[in-house]
Order: C-alpha cells, then structure tokens, then sequence
C-alpha cells in the first residue's frame, strides 16, 4: 500500500487521543487534503466525531475480527481516493483483548498495516519522567512502529526543554504539544464520550482546535 498514513495512539485511555485526533483530521482538511479516517477496533462513538469532521463515514479496522489480509484490504478499499489516512487507537497503545494480550490493539493494527504511530501522552504532573515513560512504550517491542510523539496538556514555556530532551535520549521526533483548551473539550461519561450531537457548537470547538493545532504542532512533519 502507498497510501500516506498515521495512526494516532495514546499511553492510556483518557488522554486526549480522540479530541487531538479530531484536531488534526479538522487541520488536513483545512489545508485541502482529501482526508479518510478510521478507528481501532469496534467503537461506534469516535468514529461518529471523525464523521462531524470530515462530513463523511469513518470506518472500523479492527483485527480481532479480520486477519492481516483482510485487515489491510478494508484499508486500501476505503483510502484508495484519500490523499491520507488517519488511523485512531484505542485505550493504550499495546491494550488488547482480555487486558493481557495485544491482541486487537493499536500496537497490532500499526504493525500489520505498517502505519507509522504516534502517540498523545497526557503529561499532566510530569516533566523529565515523560522520557522514562515514552522509553518503555518505544523498547516494549521491537516492532512498534511509534516515530513520533504528541505532548498533550503541556506547559507552552515547557516544551522546547521537554522537546530537546526527549529527541536527544530517545532519538524520536516530537510533532508539537497541546495546551490546555478548556472550550474545546469532548466529554465523557461512565460509558465513554457523549455522542457528538450531545455537544453545542462541536464544529466550532474543532475548528479552533484545528486553529490552535496549526500553532503548537508541526503539521508538516506529521
């Protein structure tokens, strides 16, 4: 496959990997790219907000029910007209089925469609202990396809020592961070995020997030 495509993937659950990668969807096609996304695994509710983006259908990959072949064939057939594809994980990067395998993750999903990832750490409370935890994630296997890294709820005077840091130890590209934006948050609830028509003015929050995205990452990179 030559389609350009990313994977969007998190350290846990609950760290802004839909919201950013709404973000970014919303960025790409500010910049008029032709732009299809997909989420890991059955989840109905992200893809929903991928779909308010976009103004079209988000679609599952998930391969617990399909094999790598399969898998990379729903791949091809809904990227074909795309100028990129944008894939988002799900919970942890390596969580798969019965929380002892990863099986079914975004670990799985990169590594079958050889997907270049990159990950969204919340780094709230952390600062130097971001690169002891972005460590274990790039040596917990060796195929892990991550390239680079998203820091969410960062500190704007601590990024440029956060970004040397980690590319000097780690040898891995840091693509930007994201502030703290309070009026561009997607809810959640005991059961996951509420449904996009659940939140007033959705499209506005994404379009100012796309806007904020453009300032503090380097979309060019991604």
């Amino acid at each position: 496959m030559n389609i350009p495509r990313i994977l969007i993937g998190a350290g846990a659950s609950g760290s802004g990997k839909t919201l950013i990668t709404c973000g970014i969807l919303a960025a790409l096609q500010e910049r008029g790219l032709n732009v299809a996304s997909f989420k890991c695994g059955p989840d109905y509710i992200d893809p929903m907000f991928h779909s308010q983006v976009l103004g079209t259908r988000s679609r599952n990959l998930d391969t617990f029910f399909t094999g790598e072949k399969v898998t990379r064939a729903l791949l091809e057939q809904n990227a074909r007209d795309a100028d990129i594809a944008v894939m988002e994980g799900v919970m942890g990067f390596y969580d798969g089925v019965g929380g002892t395998t990863t099986q079914a993750s975004a670990y799985e999903l990169s590594r079958m469609t050889r997907t270049p990832a990159v990950l969204v750490l919340d780094c709230r409370g952390m600062s130097v202990s971001i690169a002891a935890y972005m460590k274990g994630f790039l040596e917990y296997r060796g195929d892990n396809q991550i390239q680079g890294v998203i820091l969410n709820q960062l500190s704007p005077m601590l990024y440029q020592r956060m970004k040397g840091l980690l590319e000097k130890e780690l040898h891995l590209e840091v693509l930007g961070y994201v502030p703290k934006v309070d009026d561009c948050v997607i809810d959640s609830r005991h059961l996951g995020l509420v449904k996009p028509e659940e939140i007033p003015d959705l499209l506005e929050r994404l379009k100012r997030l796309a806007n904020i995205l453009e300032k503090t990452m380097d979309i060019d990179a991604l």
